[in-house]
């Protein structure tokens, strides 16, 4: 599915989102150690258990958010993205572990215009990430810049 345009978008729109992901131990060291995230409560088992407070590795929170995010794109942004603008309120109400599968939903809070791009508009988001028992693990705001209808950029 391509991405939606500008003008298709829908305050209070609510899409659920078809791509889903379980995480592995292997993602979670592969990212952390891609992000240069050296925290032991990712990558060392032993520290986990003796000083974590779940006695096994977290899951790495920032690729939390990137699989929340991809997971939006096919439906959302894909192809019609120009750029992300802003990411806040973020939090983590619950831990991912290795063996989670996470699901998403986004929520359209609000539609404007962009003062720099006629051909574009600025869309805010609410992303949901729930884990397989249907609990939030994750909730951000996100606004990007999106393509209008007939877009030549």
């Amino acid at each position: 599915m391509a991405g939606i345009y500008f003008e298709d978008f829908r305050v209070a729109a609510v899409y659920h989102h078809e791509a889903s992901r379980s995480v592995t131990e292997f993602d979670n060291i592969w990212a952390s150690c891609m992000h240069l995230n050296t925290q032991p409560l990712h990558l060392n088992f032993d520290f986990s258990e003796k000083k974590g407070a779940h006695n096994k590795p977290l899951f790495n929170s920032l690729y939390t958010l990137a699989i929340v995010i991809g997971q939006s794109s096919q439906d959302l942004t894909r192809g019609t993205l120009m750029e992300n603008v802003l990411i806040t309120d973020i939090e983590f109400p619950l831990s991912v572990f290795a063996g989670d599968t996470l699901y998403s939903r986004t929520t359209v809070k609000s539609l404007g215009p962009d003062t720099e791009h006629a051909d574009a508009g600025m869309v805010e988001f609410l992303h949901e990430g729930r884990n397989q028992n249907g609990e939030i693990v994750t909730s951000f705001t996100r606004k990007v810049l999106v393509r209008k209808r007939g877009s030549t950029v």
